[in-house]
């Protein structure tokens, strides 16, 4: 059964590790997600940025279970090339940075639960990479802190489309509104704004 979401200035907007490391994944949603980032703050919705890293991967091998999964060499060190947000990528410069981001949940040790608490959100929009890792996480976290979640199925991706379809699959199912950037879009249009 399909669930709806009523769209209501009570949101965020959380743009998800669109960095220099998954390039090849992020930058074609560039378009979609600035368009959507755009429409966000017409209608005074806040936008934040995740951007994932470690401070030293090889110490932190022996502690994180990501690092270890992932190794030291496959692990994103904070400051590198590869920890860049990507170019072209609307980051206003009021937008919070969430750049103490270092596991899968973009909630963990990180600011995002104290900045929607102050601006009373109730609905988090979640987009970015990977749909099946990070943005995944995340819905679920935010689903289980009690707050509704919509998932970007155009505004999300990962390394194969079978993961990003399991994804929008599970989401919908249980967690959350999957909806297109360009349906987001035109549902913000009619917001008049906090």
């Amino acid at each position: 059964m399909a669930r709806s979401i009523t769209i209501n200035p009570n949101l965020a907007l959380l743009i998800i590790d669109m960095q220099k490391t998954f390039e090849s994944m992020a930058k074609p949603l560039i378009p979609e997600i600035n368009a959507t980032i755009a429409s966000a703050r017409k209608a005074n919705i806040p936008v934040i940025f995740s951007q994932h890293g470690h401070e030293n991967p090889d110490e932190e091998e022996s502690t994180s279970v990501l690092v270890k999964w992932w190794g030291a060499s496959g692990s994103i060190k904070r400051g590198s090339a590869d920890w860049q947000l990507l170019p072209g990528l609307d980051v206003g410069k009021n937008d919070p940075v969430l750049s103490e981001k270092s596991t899968y949940d973009a909630f963990h040790n990180t600011r995002l639960k104290s900045l929607l608490d102050s601006w009373n959100v109730d609905t988090l929009i979640i987009s970015g990479v990977l749909t099946n890792l990070c943005c995944e996480t995340t819905a679920r976290s935010a689903f289980v802190q009690n707050y509704n979640v919509i998932f970007l199925s155009d505004g999300t991706a990962t390394a194969s489309d079978a993961m990003h379809q399991g994804t929008l699959k599970t989401i919908g199912f249980g967690f959350g509104q999957v909806m297109t950037c360009a349906d987001l879009r035109e549902k913000l249009a009619k917001i008049k704004g906090k």
